[in-house]
């Protein structure tokens, strides 16, 4: 694995790899020159030489040239003096060509060779006509980068709106990614001028602590819900993130109080242990109600309850559940052509004992046990007629059957 070393040009910007070219005892913040496309710069180390995938490496592995002098320093801050004059010829360029263009900053390479400007534009800008004429009055190379809010605060620096220096100029190597949700989840005010920084972008700290605002808020209850405390029920009206507590108004008197997630768990606990006790002991109304009703099942006799049901349960033939539906509606004209054959002769037969049991239902069809049946009539007491003392009726014309539907069973 190769040995490399980790490069950064300013205290906030990434971290690149070069090779350490030999150079022994290179330590954390000690300053060099290293190689880079761009010629000669000033960087400063900011991770010891160690040995790296050779995966982590992307591109070219520049050499690390030699270690800072003095004379390195000054001469870089001579050259970085004479900004405000550079900006301010650069402006009278572009205020000539009539270029909506607004000049940041002023930069020279490590060795004077390259001058940058940065600027800012709402749109793209074409520019070529001013490089040429800044070259010819710099006499140098000229480079113009156009830059965004984000990079505009990060070179300028500045103090935030909590009274410490700006992130993105300090210590940040890249920008987060915010949203306003993240002020959302925090319960921040979604005020702009509240929740933006001196860029006019979202604050790059809301990423910071919304990891952990999520991560307490999906332990405790939501606002707007309903949960019993050791004062009594309430209504959850907010959430302290950072003391992790929940703020409860209580629903007999109204006040707002604030409890632990534990003190509630352990007030749920102790109120469904209590409604549990008087549930078993019979005091509760649902108990009440089960009680009432176990005695009107009890009053109406073992033989009686449930027969329908019972019936229901038993019997596995579709056709004569359809038949015994037509019965139990008093229809007088049942569908027995729904049955076959061997049905409808069961149910023609008279039973043996038909002085037994009273005519109900003249028109009804006689039923007797069968072999494939036998269980499914022998359920349903009371509904098999038999047969009157009276003479019998006149036989009525037969109608024509009808095919019989094929079922599922």
């Amino acid at each position: 694995m190769p040995v490399v070393v980790g490069i950064r040009f300013k205290d906030s910007g990434k971290t690149y790899y070069f090779d350490p070219n030999g150079i022994e005892a290179l330590a954390q913040g000690d300053h060099v020159i290293v190689e880079t496309v761009r010629g000669p710069e000033l960087a400063k180390v900011a991770h010891a030489p160690r040995l790296v995938d050779p995966e982590e490496i992307v591109g070219e592995l520049k050499p690390v040239l030699r270690r800072a002098e003095p004379l390195d320093f000054e001469r870089l801050t001579r050259l970085n003096s004479r900004q405000d004059e550079l900006l301010a010829r650069c402006a009278e360029k572009i205020q000539e060509h009539g270029l909506p263009m607004r000049l940041v900053k002023a930069e020279y390479s490590f060795d004077g060779s390259r001058l940058t400007f940065y600027f800012t534009a709402e749109k793209r800008v074409d520019f070529r006509a001013l490089v040429r004429d800044l070259a010819r009055t710099f006499r140098t190379r000229i480079e113009l980068r156009q830059i965004g809010p984000r990079d505009e605060a990060k070179l300028l620096g500045g103090i935030g709106p909590c009274g410490r220096l700006l992130c993105c100029a300090t210590f940040l190597p890249d920008y987060a990614r915010v949203s306003i949700k993240m002020a959302k989840d925090q319960d921040l005010p979604l005020n702009p001028t509240k929740i933006s920084g001196v860029c006019g972008r979202l604050l790059c700290c809301l990423s910071y602590e919304h990891e952990q605002y999520v991560t307490v808020k999906s332990r405790m209850p939501r606002k707007g819900t309903w949960v019993q405390t050791p004062d009594g029920p309430g209504e959850v009206v907010g959430v302290n993130v950072l003391r992790e507590t929940v703020i409860v108004a209580l629903a007999s008197t109204g006040l707002q109080e604030e409890f632990l997630p534990a003190q509630i768990q352990e007030a749920i606990r102790h109120v469904g242990e209590v409604a549990r006790s008087r549930n078993a002991e019979g005091i509760t109304p649902a108990a009440r109600m089960r009680a009432e009703r176990q005695e009107r099942r009890t009053d109406q006799g073992p033989g009686r309850q449930g027969e329908k049901r019972l019936l229901r349960d038993s019997i596995n033939n579709p056709d004569v559940l359809d038949v015994l539906a037509w019965l139990e509606e008093s229809v007088e004209d049942p569908p027995l052509d729904l049955l076959d054959d061997d049905v409808l002769d069961l149910l023609s037969v008279e039973p043996s004992d038909s002085r037994a049991a009273p005519d109900r239902s003249p028109s009804a069809p006689q039923a007797k046990h069968s072999p494939g049946h036998a269980g499914d009539l022998a359920a349903f007491p009371g509904e098999s007629a038999s047969q009157s003392s009276a003479p019998p009726s006149p036989a009525a014309p037969q109608r024509p059957r009808r095919r019989r539907r094929h079922r599922n069973t």
